[in-house]
């Protein structure tokens, strides 16, 4: 029985000396409590948004190419743009045939695209590098559809059909309002060729220059 009642004894003093530890540093227990929460939360939530930057850093952006007819044989010679679809239309942005106002209202109709890091712009050729074109328009629609896009933009080809009598310095006036809106100019230039609906020689060159301009 003695026995028993020591071991008692030792266990409410103990149980004593625990309370009374507590009931002496509770704030600090609060308060260790509390950080060590806080640190957890801190750990959690960085480590989320880490996840999320990798994710987002890790993502391919798109690199397309917009115009006319010419935009099959360009896309065709660079590895990296791609066009928005093989079949031209309004909705994929290039079509035969088409000039400028066309390219522009298209560009309108077009949802936003943030992922959309490169668009290379074919166009000028069909109105015959009319200086009436509407470019700051084009450009304010492009840079709406495409916010963090970088503008790549290929001269067209003359010394055909009725571009037969255009003059390089025309092409250049021309190309220098896309300059002044930010577009950054690809050389060379289709150029002065028979026809440029074809598998030409100038296409690669272009590609290749396509490509080291990209990052």
């Amino acid at each position: 029985m003695d026995t028993n009642l020591t071991q008692e004894a030792k266990t409410k003093t103990t149980m004593k000396k625990t309370i009374d530890f507590i009931y002496k540093y509770k704030y600090w227990l609060i308060t260790i409590t509390i950080l060590i929460i806080l640190v957890f939360v801190f750990l959690l939530f960085f480590s989320g948004k880490s996840k999320s930057k990798f994710k987002k850093d890790n993502k391919e952006s798109k690199k397309i190419i917009v115009g006319d007819s010419q935009t099959p044989f360009i896309a065709r010679q660079s590895s990296k743009v791609k066009m928005l679809g093989d079949k031209g239309s309004e909705s994929v942005l290039w079509k035969g045939g088409m000039g400028l106002k066309w390219l522009r209202d298209a560009v309108a109709n077009y949802a936003t695209d943030k992922d959309v890091s490169h668009v290379v712009i074919n166009i000028g050729t069909n109105g015959g590098f009319n200086s009436n074109d509407d470019v700051d328009g084009l450009f304010a629609n492009l840079k709406r559809a495409f916010p963090n896009a970088k503008f790549l933009v290929v001269k067209g080809s003359w010394g055909w059909g009725g571009n037969k009598g255009v003059t390089n310095e025309k092409v250049n006036a021309y190309y220098n309002k896309f300059a002044k809106n930010g577009g950054i100019i690809v050389n060379p230039a289709i150029g002065s060729v028979a026809d440029p609906h074809g598998n030409l020689p100038i296409y690669k060159e272009i590609g290749k220059s396509i490509d080291a301009l990209i990052d």
